[in-house]
């Protein structure tokens, strides 16, 4: 599967259910596998908006990338 395929399956999972998205994420991320810690955590981050999945080096490096 290419990137643009990969990305489009992506946004349709998003689509349809983004709570259960971003909790596999921070599971594989992060090896947790309790789904009632998973639900905290997504909890948590919904309720912070400064609070992103990557980490905020990307930002940087994006951003060099761009000049």
């Amino acid at each position: 599967m290419d990137y643009k395929a990969m990305r489009d399956r992506i946004d349709d999972i998003v689509n349809d259910n983004h709570r259960d998205f971003v909790k596999t994420i921070i599971s594989i991320e992060k090896a947790i596998n309790d789904e009632s810690v998973l639900d905290k955590l997504y909890d948590d981050y919904m309720d912070n908006d400064s609070l992103n999945l990557l980490h905020e080096e990307f930002d940087y490096m994006i951003e060099e990338l761009r000049k």
